[in-house]
Protein backbone atom coordinates (compact mmCIF):
# COMPACT_ATOMS: atom_id res chain seq x y z
CA UNK A 1 0.00 0.00 0.00
CA UNK A 2 1.35 3.44 -0.96
CA UNK A 3 2.54 5.71 1.82
CA UNK A 4 0.27 8.73 2.28
CA UNK A 5 0.72 12.20 3.76
CA UNK A 6 -1.28 11.03 6.78
CA UNK A 7 1.22 8.22 7.32
CA UNK A 8 4.01 10.79 7.35
CA UNK A 9 2.05 12.99 9.76
CA UNK A 10 1.42 10.09 12.12
CA UNK A 11 5.08 9.01 12.12
CA UNK A 12 6.36 12.57 12.50
CA UNK A 13 3.78 13.34 15.22
CA UNK A 14 2.47 16.38 13.37
CA UNK A 15 -0.85 17.20 11.73
CA UNK A 16 -1.59 16.35 8.08
CA UNK A 17 -1.94 20.08 7.46
CA UNK A 18 1.64 20.60 8.62
CA UNK A 19 2.84 17.93 6.18
CA UNK A 20 0.91 19.69 3.43
CA UNK A 21 2.53 23.03 4.29
CA UNK A 22 5.98 21.46 4.23
CA UNK A 23 5.62 19.84 0.83
CA UNK A 24 3.96 22.85 -0.72
CA UNK A 25 6.78 24.99 0.66
CA UNK A 26 4.36 27.23 2.51
CA UNK A 27 5.19 29.42 5.53
CA UNK A 28 4.00 28.63 9.04
CA UNK A 29 6.31 25.70 9.82
CA UNK A 30 9.55 26.02 11.78
CA UNK A 31 12.87 24.96 10.28
CA UNK A 32 13.35 22.01 12.66
CA UNK A 33 9.82 20.72 12.09
CA UNK A 34 10.19 21.11 8.33
CA UNK A 35 13.44 19.13 8.32
CA UNK A 36 11.96 16.47 10.61
CA UNK A 37 8.95 15.98 8.30
CA UNK A 38 11.21 15.75 5.24
CA UNK A 39 13.39 13.16 6.99
CA UNK A 40 10.41 11.05 8.01
CA UNK A 41 9.00 11.23 4.49
CA UNK A 42 12.29 10.03 3.07
CA UNK A 43 12.47 7.22 5.64
CA UNK A 44 8.98 6.02 4.74
CA UNK A 45 9.54 6.37 1.02
CA UNK A 46 6.81 8.92 0.60
CA UNK A 47 6.70 10.09 -3.01
CA UNK A 48 5.24 13.57 -3.01
CA UNK A 49 3.55 14.71 -6.19
CA UNK A 50 2.90 18.42 -6.11
CA UNK A 51 -0.69 19.45 -6.47
CA UNK A 52 -1.73 22.18 -8.85
CA UNK A 53 -1.18 25.66 -7.51
CA UNK A 54 -4.38 26.39 -5.57
CA UNK A 55 -4.13 30.06 -6.54
CA UNK A 56 -3.99 29.15 -10.24
CA UNK A 57 -7.32 29.48 -11.99
CA UNK A 58 -6.48 26.39 -14.04
CA UNK A 59 -6.41 24.21 -10.89
CA UNK A 60 -9.16 21.59 -10.80
CA UNK A 61 -11.61 21.08 -7.96
CA UNK A 62 -13.58 17.86 -7.98
CA UNK A 63 -17.04 17.05 -6.63
CA UNK A 64 -17.31 13.31 -6.03
CA UNK A 65 -20.84 11.95 -5.58
CA UNK A 66 -20.64 8.65 -3.71
CA UNK A 67 -23.50 6.24 -4.34
CA UNK A 68 -23.43 3.46 -1.78
CA UNK A 69 -26.64 1.68 -2.67
CA UNK A 70 -29.00 3.32 -0.14
CA UNK A 71 -31.15 4.81 -2.95
CA UNK A 72 -31.11 8.20 -1.27
CA UNK A 73 -28.65 10.12 -3.45
CA UNK A 74 -30.09 10.83 -6.89
CA UNK A 75 -30.94 13.47 -9.44
CA UNK A 76 -33.29 15.27 -7.06
CA UNK A 77 -33.62 19.00 -6.41
CA UNK A 78 -31.86 18.62 -3.05
CA UNK A 79 -28.66 17.17 -4.49
CA UNK A 80 -28.88 19.38 -7.57
CA UNK A 81 -28.88 22.34 -5.16
CA UNK A 82 -25.75 21.06 -3.42
CA UNK A 83 -23.98 20.73 -6.78
CA UNK A 84 -25.10 24.19 -7.88
CA UNK A 85 -23.77 25.73 -4.68
CA UNK A 86 -20.40 24.01 -5.13
CA UNK A 87 -20.00 25.04 -8.77
CA UNK A 88 -21.13 28.64 -8.29
CA UNK A 89 -18.81 29.17 -5.32
CA UNK A 90 -15.87 27.57 -7.12
CA UNK A 91 -16.33 29.96 -10.01
CA UNK A 92 -16.72 32.90 -7.66
CA UNK A 93 -13.40 32.01 -6.04
CA UNK A 94 -11.65 31.79 -9.40
CA UNK A 95 -11.66 28.02 -9.95
CA UNK A 96 -13.03 27.59 -13.43
CA UNK A 97 -12.23 23.88 -13.74
CA UNK A 98 -14.86 22.02 -11.70
CA UNK A 99 -15.27 18.31 -12.36
CA UNK A 100 -18.23 16.28 -11.08
CA UNK A 101 -17.75 12.51 -10.79
CA UNK A 102 -20.06 9.72 -9.67
CA UNK A 103 -18.44 6.97 -7.61
CA UNK A 104 -20.45 3.72 -7.41
CA UNK A 105 -19.72 1.38 -4.51
CA UNK A 106 -21.01 -1.52 -6.63
CA UNK A 107 -18.38 -0.99 -9.32
CA UNK A 108 -14.61 -1.48 -9.47
CA UNK A 109 -12.96 0.86 -6.95
CA UNK A 110 -9.55 0.91 -8.60
CA UNK A 111 -10.75 2.08 -11.98
CA UNK A 112 -12.88 4.82 -10.48
CA UNK A 113 -10.09 6.02 -8.16
CA UNK A 114 -7.65 6.04 -11.07
CA UNK A 115 -10.06 8.19 -13.07
CA UNK A 116 -10.23 10.69 -10.18
CA UNK A 117 -6.44 10.61 -9.76
CA UNK A 118 -5.93 11.31 -13.46
CA UNK A 119 -7.88 14.56 -13.24
CA UNK A 120 -5.20 15.74 -10.76
CA UNK A 121 -7.66 17.56 -8.49
CA UNK A 122 -6.26 20.23 -6.20
CA UNK A 123 -9.03 19.36 -3.74
CA UNK A 124 -12.14 17.22 -3.42
CA UNK A 125 -15.63 17.87 -2.06
CA UNK A 126 -16.93 14.40 -1.25
CA UNK A 127 -20.68 13.84 -0.99
CA UNK A 128 -20.79 11.44 1.94
CA UNK A 129 -24.56 10.98 2.34
CA UNK A 130 -24.44 7.24 1.60
CA UNK A 131 -20.91 6.58 2.89
CA UNK A 132 -19.60 4.66 5.88
CA UNK A 133 -16.36 5.53 7.68
CA UNK A 134 -14.65 2.53 6.04
CA UNK A 135 -15.30 4.05 2.60
CA UNK A 136 -13.32 7.24 3.26
CA UNK A 137 -9.61 6.20 3.37
CA UNK A 138 -9.45 5.41 -0.36
CA UNK A 139 -10.20 9.07 -1.07
CA UNK A 140 -7.74 10.33 1.54
CA UNK A 141 -4.99 8.34 -0.18
CA UNK A 142 -5.47 10.37 -3.36
CA UNK A 143 -3.30 13.00 -1.69
CA UNK A 144 -5.63 15.99 -2.17
CA UNK A 145 -7.46 17.79 0.66
CA UNK A 146 -10.98 16.42 1.19
CA UNK A 147 -14.06 18.14 2.63
CA UNK A 148 -17.04 15.92 3.41
CA UNK A 149 -20.53 17.11 2.52
CA UNK A 150 -23.84 15.98 4.05
CA UNK A 151 -22.31 13.51 6.51
CA UNK A 152 -19.41 13.10 8.94
CA UNK A 153 -17.63 10.35 10.84
CA UNK A 154 -16.34 10.51 14.42
CA UNK A 155 -13.31 8.41 13.50
CA UNK A 156 -12.21 10.76 10.71
CA UNK A 157 -10.39 14.07 11.15
CA UNK A 158 -11.82 15.61 8.01
CA UNK A 159 -13.70 18.87 7.66
CA UNK A 160 -17.42 18.40 7.06
CA UNK A 161 -20.45 20.52 6.19
CA UNK A 162 -23.63 18.87 7.44
CA UNK A 163 -27.26 19.41 8.49
CA UNK A 164 -28.04 19.91 12.17
CA UNK A 165 -30.48 17.01 11.99
CA UNK A 166 -31.07 16.49 15.70
CA UNK A 167 -31.90 20.11 16.40
CA UNK A 168 -34.07 20.29 13.28
CA UNK A 169 -36.24 17.42 14.49
CA UNK A 170 -36.27 18.79 18.00
CA UNK A 171 -37.61 22.07 16.60
CA UNK A 172 -40.16 20.32 14.36
CA UNK A 173 -41.50 18.28 17.28
CA UNK A 174 -41.66 21.33 19.52
CA UNK A 175 -43.49 23.24 16.79
CA UNK A 176 -46.19 20.55 16.77
CA UNK A 177 -46.46 20.66 20.57
CA UNK A 178 -46.88 24.43 20.41
CA UNK A 179 -49.73 23.90 17.91
CA UNK A 180 -51.51 21.75 20.51
CA UNK A 181 -50.50 18.24 19.40
CA UNK A 182 -50.12 15.76 22.24
CA UNK A 183 -49.54 12.48 20.35
CA UNK A 184 -46.73 12.80 17.78
CA UNK A 185 -45.34 9.98 15.65
CA UNK A 186 -42.28 9.61 13.46
CA UNK A 187 -42.07 8.47 9.82
CA UNK A 188 -38.66 6.82 9.44
CA UNK A 189 -37.04 5.80 6.18
CA UNK A 190 -35.77 2.24 5.98
CA UNK A 191 -32.17 3.41 5.60
CA UNK A 192 -29.17 3.64 7.90
CA UNK A 193 -27.62 6.83 6.54
CA UNK A 194 -26.42 9.18 9.27
CA UNK A 195 -28.89 11.96 8.39
CA UNK A 196 -31.88 9.73 9.07
CA UNK A 197 -30.37 8.22 12.22
CA UNK A 198 -29.69 11.69 13.63
CA UNK A 199 -33.18 12.92 12.76
CA UNK A 200 -34.81 10.01 14.52
CA UNK A 201 -32.57 10.62 17.52
CA UNK A 202 -33.63 14.28 17.55
CA UNK A 203 -37.29 13.25 17.63
CA UNK A 204 -36.63 10.81 20.49
CA UNK A 205 -34.73 13.46 22.46
CA UNK A 206 -37.58 15.90 21.97
CA UNK A 207 -40.11 13.35 23.22
CA UNK A 208 -38.00 12.61 26.31
CA UNK A 209 -37.76 16.32 27.05
CA UNK A 210 -41.55 16.53 27.21
CA UNK A 211 -41.89 14.08 30.11
CA UNK A 212 -43.98 15.69 32.85
CA UNK A 213 -45.97 17.80 30.42
CA UNK A 214 -49.43 17.08 29.08
CA UNK A 215 -47.99 15.09 26.16
CA UNK A 216 -47.96 11.38 25.34
CA UNK A 217 -44.18 10.92 25.28
CA UNK A 218 -44.14 7.30 24.13
CA UNK A 219 -42.27 7.36 20.78
CA UNK A 220 -44.18 5.89 17.86
CA UNK A 221 -42.05 5.15 14.80
CA UNK A 222 -43.47 3.91 11.50
CA UNK A 223 -40.78 2.45 9.23
CA UNK A 224 -41.19 3.07 5.51
CA UNK A 225 -39.39 2.59 2.21
CA UNK A 226 -37.16 5.41 0.98
CA UNK A 227 -39.18 6.50 -2.09
CA UNK A 228 -42.53 8.29 -2.24
CA UNK A 229 -44.26 5.23 -3.68
CA UNK A 230 -42.75 2.87 -1.11
CA UNK A 231 -43.72 5.23 1.70
CA UNK A 232 -47.29 5.32 0.36
CA UNK A 233 -47.55 1.53 0.11
CA UNK A 234 -45.94 0.87 3.50
CA UNK A 235 -48.13 3.45 5.25
CA UNK A 236 -51.26 2.05 3.61
CA UNK A 237 -50.33 -1.42 4.87
CA UNK A 238 -49.60 -0.07 8.37
CA UNK A 239 -52.96 1.70 8.54
CA UNK A 240 -54.80 -1.39 7.28
CA UNK A 241 -53.38 -3.69 9.96
CA UNK A 242 -53.47 -1.19 12.81
CA UNK A 243 -55.77 -2.06 15.72
CA UNK A 244 -56.70 1.17 17.52
CA UNK A 245 -58.09 -0.80 20.47
CA UNK A 246 -54.64 -2.26 21.15
CA UNK A 247 -52.34 0.46 19.83
CA UNK A 248 -54.28 3.44 21.10
CA UNK A 249 -55.42 6.45 19.10
CA UNK A 250 -53.62 7.44 15.93
CA UNK A 251 -51.16 10.33 16.43
CA UNK A 252 -52.57 13.71 15.51
CA UNK A 253 -49.25 14.58 13.83
CA UNK A 254 -46.18 12.96 12.29
CA UNK A 255 -42.71 14.28 11.54
CA UNK A 256 -41.00 12.60 8.57
CA UNK A 257 -37.38 11.92 7.62
CA UNK A 258 -37.91 13.89 4.41
CA UNK A 259 -40.51 15.39 2.09
CA UNK A 260 -40.79 12.30 -0.15
CA UNK A 261 -41.93 10.18 2.79
CA UNK A 262 -44.37 12.85 3.97
CA UNK A 263 -45.88 13.16 0.45
CA UNK A 264 -46.35 9.39 0.12
CA UNK A 265 -47.87 9.14 3.59
CA UNK A 266 -50.22 12.06 2.90
CA UNK A 267 -51.70 10.18 -0.04
CA UNK A 268 -52.05 6.97 2.00
CA UNK A 269 -53.84 8.83 4.80
CA UNK A 270 -56.24 10.48 2.39
CA UNK A 271 -57.01 7.20 0.66
CA UNK A 272 -57.82 5.72 4.09
CA UNK A 273 -60.41 8.45 4.65
CA UNK A 274 -58.26 10.60 6.95
CA UNK A 275 -58.03 14.33 6.37
CA UNK A 276 -54.74 16.24 6.34
CA UNK A 277 -54.37 18.30 8.45
CA UNK A 278 -57.75 18.09 10.24
CA UNK A 279 -57.21 14.47 11.36
CA UNK A 280 -53.44 14.07 10.96
CA UNK A 281 -50.81 16.79 10.50
CA UNK A 282 -47.51 16.27 8.66
CA UNK A 283 -44.06 17.91 8.58
CA UNK A 284 -41.27 16.94 6.17
CA UNK A 285 -37.63 17.90 5.72
CA UNK A 286 -35.76 19.46 2.76
CA UNK A 287 -38.34 21.84 1.16
CA UNK A 288 -38.43 20.03 -2.17
CA UNK A 289 -40.77 21.06 -5.04
CA UNK A 290 -43.10 18.19 -4.06
CA UNK A 291 -44.10 20.28 -1.02
CA UNK A 292 -46.12 22.62 -3.24
CA UNK A 293 -47.33 19.89 -5.59
CA UNK A 294 -49.41 18.04 -2.98
CA UNK A 295 -52.73 19.09 -1.48
CA UNK A 296 -52.59 20.48 1.12
CA UNK A 297 -49.15 21.97 0.60
CA UNK A 298 -46.58 20.47 2.93
CA UNK A 299 -45.08 22.23 5.93
CA UNK A 300 -41.38 21.35 6.08
CA UNK A 301 -37.95 22.07 7.52
CA UNK A 302 -36.03 23.83 4.72
CA UNK A 303 -32.39 22.77 4.29
CA UNK A 304 -30.10 25.46 2.78
CA UNK A 305 -28.57 23.02 0.30
CA UNK A 306 -26.98 25.54 -2.06
CA UNK A 307 -25.38 27.31 0.89
CA UNK A 308 -24.06 23.99 2.19
CA UNK A 309 -22.35 23.36 -1.15
CA UNK A 310 -20.89 26.85 -1.17
CA UNK A 311 -19.58 26.54 2.40
CA UNK A 312 -17.91 23.21 1.60
CA UNK A 313 -16.18 24.72 -1.44
CA UNK A 314 -15.04 27.76 0.52
CA UNK A 315 -13.60 25.58 3.26
CA UNK A 316 -11.78 23.43 0.69
CA UNK A 317 -10.21 26.51 -0.89
CA UNK A 318 -9.20 27.80 2.56
CA UNK A 319 -7.44 24.48 3.20
CA UNK A 320 -5.65 24.70 -0.13
CA UNK A 321 -4.50 28.27 0.39
CA UNK A 322 -3.81 28.31 4.12
CA UNK A 323 -3.43 24.67 5.24
CA UNK A 324 -5.22 25.04 8.57
CA UNK A 325 -4.41 22.55 11.36
CA UNK A 326 -7.91 22.62 12.87
CA UNK A 327 -10.76 20.36 11.80
CA UNK A 328 -14.22 21.91 11.45
CA UNK A 329 -17.69 20.42 11.35
CA UNK A 330 -20.09 23.12 10.18
CA UNK A 331 -23.77 22.35 10.79
CA UNK A 332 -26.54 24.29 9.03
CA UNK A 333 -29.89 24.48 10.82
CA UNK A 334 -33.05 23.94 8.75
CA UNK A 335 -35.84 26.45 9.30
CA UNK A 336 -39.54 25.74 9.31
CA UNK A 337 -41.59 26.69 6.26
CA UNK A 338 -45.24 26.89 7.31
CA UNK A 339 -47.74 25.81 4.71
CA UNK A 340 -51.06 23.99 5.10
CA UNK A 341 -50.34 20.46 6.37
CA UNK A 342 -50.29 21.28 10.10
CA UNK A 343 -53.44 22.10 12.04
CA UNK A 344 -53.75 23.62 15.49
CA UNK A 345 -55.65 21.44 17.94
CA UNK A 346 -57.25 21.92 21.34
CA UNK A 347 -56.86 25.33 22.90
CA UNK A 348 -54.40 26.33 20.17
CA UNK A 349 -57.14 26.02 17.54
CA UNK A 350 -59.17 28.82 19.11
Amino acid sequence: MAVTARDVARKANVSPATVSLVFRNKPGVGVETREHVMAVAQELGYAYSSSPNPNNKTATLQFVIYKGGERVVGNTPFFEGLARGITDEAYRLGYHHMVTTYFYASQDDREQLLAIHNTKPAGIVLLATEMRARDVPQFERLGAPVVLLDSWFPTKTLDAVVIDNQRAMWNATQYLVNRGHRRIGYLKANSTIRNFLERHDGYQQAMRSLVGRDVDTRPLTVRLGTTEEEAHDDMAAWLAQRDDAKAGPLPTAFVADNDWLAAGVMRALQEAGLRVPQDVSLIGVDDLPVCTQVTPQLTTMAVPNERMGAIATRRLVDLLREGYDDTLRIATLPKIIQRASVASVGCCAL
